[in-house]
């Protein structure tokens, strides 16, 4: 870990090792998603085979990787690549993968984030899940939202990001009560569901999830008209929504960003912006600032976006802050602080950041246009970046691509 392996170079070890070549290495990614435990599934390949190991199935209590989206701006463009869609709601909440067992002897609900870390104690509400479902055993995707209980309505997502702690949690959880709008379903009482389509999938979650308050399987609109997406997208933005996720109707669930089976179509928070999205990037270090920021210890930081195993420069960040953030971005990277540059990192001796940091932040940022750039790394730049939010549910694995740049 030291030289900066991964366990998707543990992959690439053991396709060559199993067949000579990195050509399996797809097929070993899947299995991972499925179970990602790197030291079991090279367990199993050794002592069964790889046709063993490929067998996998979605184990409860063990999270897998979640389906993500991709990014597409034309709805026109979406039906030509993706045919008959459904279309859903973008919740601005966080995502909670929840496994449910009614007979567990050692536990009955356990709940994990999008980079598989273990949150089951935030959720106390979820103690009588039970009570909300018709069945035995269940994994749900879901996205869990803060909400009004008088109004129903929902709750800006900087207020359900406060429930996301390990002390205060009962308090927590009575001011800001929770609602889990349930989308996807990958495994029902002893059946693996991922390789079901979208259709059937949604078909169980309708037998399964009792309407109230707690679990609310989420609407969604079939379509193979490009109009209708636009319109629905919208409708729910005037609506306070982030926009919507267009999917394949046939498409399996299939772990990671995968083609073009699920879309996401977002709204810029602010009108006066040119693009259209937002960009989740990797913080890779800041400068020192001057001025009235001294004070902070930082007047500007640096981001980058993924290119494969590498992360590349995009933008110099130093605005859309609020005094408080800077003193939280301040006190979050110094703890994050590098001696060297990562492995990963690919930054031109112009944009050499004052003080590194290894990857692990990622924030959301909004800027005016992308423009290309011979400084950045990317070879893009954004224009006017500023800062929306911290994003501690993404890890820099599923910050936003080059590749994604690019359609942008």
């Amino acid at each position: 870990m030291r030289l900066g392996f991964s366990d998707k170079t543990v992959l690439d070890a053991l396709s060559v090792l199993e067949s000579g070549n990195k050509g399996i290495k797809k097929k070993l990614e899947l299995a991972y998603q499925l179970k990602p435990d790197i030291g079991e599934l090279v367990r199993e390949v050794k002592a069964r085979g790889l046709k063993s190991a490929l067998e996998i199935k979605v184990t409860l209590g063990i999270p897998l990787m979640p389906m993500l989206a991709a990014r597409l701006k034309s709805p026109r463009e979406m039906i030509k690549k993706m045919g008959k869609v459904a279309i859903e709601p973008k919740f601005d909440g966080t995502r909670v993968q929840i496994h449910f067992q009614r007979q567990g002897k050692t536990w009955q609900v356990k709940t994990y984030t999008r980079n598989l870390e273990e949150t089951s104690p935030m959720f106390p509400e979820l103690k009588e899940i039970g009570r909300h479902l018709n069945c035995n055993e269940i994994v749900m995707d879901t996205e869990a939202v803060g909400y009004n209980p008088k109004t129903g309505k929902i709750l800006p997502f900087q207020e359900t990001i406060t429930r996301k702690r390990k002390h205060g949690i009962d308090e927590a959880a009575k001011s800001v009560p929770l609602r889990f709008y349930v989308f996807d379903c990958m495994y029902l009482d002893g059946k693996s569901l991922v390789k079901d389509s979208y259709e059937q999938r949604r078909k169980a979650l309708a037998a399964v999830v009792k309407k109230d308050d707690l679990l609310v399987v989420d609407d969604y609109q079939e379509t193979d008209d490009a109009s209708q997406i636009t319109q629905l997208h919208h409708d729910y933005v005037k609506q306070g929504l982030e926009g919507i996720i267009i999917k394949k109707v046939n498409s399996p669930y299939i772990p990671g960003r995968t083609g073009w089976l699920w879309v996401k179509m977002k709204e810029s928070e602010e009108s006066r912006a040119k693009l259209s999205d937002t960009i989740d990037a990797v913080v890779m270090g800041y400068y020192f600032g001057r001025g009235k920021r001294t004070q902070f210890g930082l007047g500007a930081f640096l981001v980058g976006v993924n290119h494969g195993d590498r992360i590349l420069t995009i933008a110099k960040v130093g605005t859309g802050l609020s005094d408080e953030q800077f003193h939280e971005l301040k006190k979050r990277l110094d703890n994050l602080i590098s001696a060297k540059t990562p492995p990963e990192y690919e930054i031109n001796k112009a944009l050499a950041p004052d003080v590194l940091v290894v990857p692990q932040l990622v924030v959301e940022i909004a800027a005016d246009e992308v423009t290309k750039s011979p400084v950045h790394s990317a070879g893009f730049a954004l224009r006017f970046p500023r800062l929306i939010r911290f994003r501690d549910d993404k890890s820099p694995s599923t910050a936003t691509t080059l590749a994604e740049v690019k359609r942008l």
